[in-house]
């Protein structure tokens, strides 16, 4: 009688141990843990609104190593939804990241944009080369998903109450400047260093 007891018991703990993690699951994002949680909740909070008033979901797989093709890790990725989307990937580790999107959504936002590398251009890329570990890759899939977002949004006429507006934009503006131009600065240090040599 104690152990049928017993193992109730351990049913129950067992079952209700797992209730968080799957009240804890996003349609939205997927993540190996290197997201800020707070992050990872703003995400899945403008794309649920997105969804919701669209149709479209942006969804977020950031993984600490992808070790597959990028692209083909997208395609395979697209026979799985069936609503139309946007995916964005990170493969950390590898150092790639890339848009994938359902047919007929290029219009609604510019890829090639949000992709540059230049940094008063993109805005996932430049942030992503600061190299501050889970900080910088949280802000710069923020600032790229929002991008995203917001895009898409603009092109459907729809206003989001989630997003993180153009101030946040801005101040990740400065940043990115700011970066390539301490890095800019150091450049012409070492060119004037080695033309002084030279005289």
């Amino acid at each position: 009688m104690a152990l049928h007891v017993k193992v109730k018991r351990a049913f129950f703990s067992a079952l209700f141990a797992f209730v968080p993690l799957f009240a804890m699951e996003s349609h939205f994002v997927q993540s190996d843990a290197i997201l800020e949680e707070r992050t990872a909740q703003k995400i899945d909070e403008m794309g649920k609104e997105l969804f919701e008033k669209s149709g479209i979901k942006v969804i977020l797989v950031a993984k600490e190593r992808g070790g597959e093709s990028i692209v083909n890790f997208g395609e395979t990725f697209a026979k799985t939804q069936e609503t139309p989307f946007v995916l964005l990937t990170l493969f950390l580790e590898e150092k790639k990241v890339d848009i994938y999107h359902s047919k007929g959504l290029e219009s609604l936002f510019d890829k090639e944009a949000i992709l540059s590398p230049l940094p008063w251009r993109g805005t996932i890329i430049p942030l992503l080369t600061t190299k501050k570990n889970e900080v910088g890759v949280s802000a710069a899939l923020l600032n790229g998903y929002a991008d995203i977002v917001d895009q898409i949004a603009a092109s459907k006429k729809i206003v989001l109450a989630s997003s993180i507006g153009s101030a946040n934009k801005t101040t990740l503006s400065f940043i990115k400047l700011g970066i390539y131009g301490f890095v800019g600065i150091l450049v012409l240090m070492m060119f004037y260093r080695r033309m002084k040599k030279r005289v």
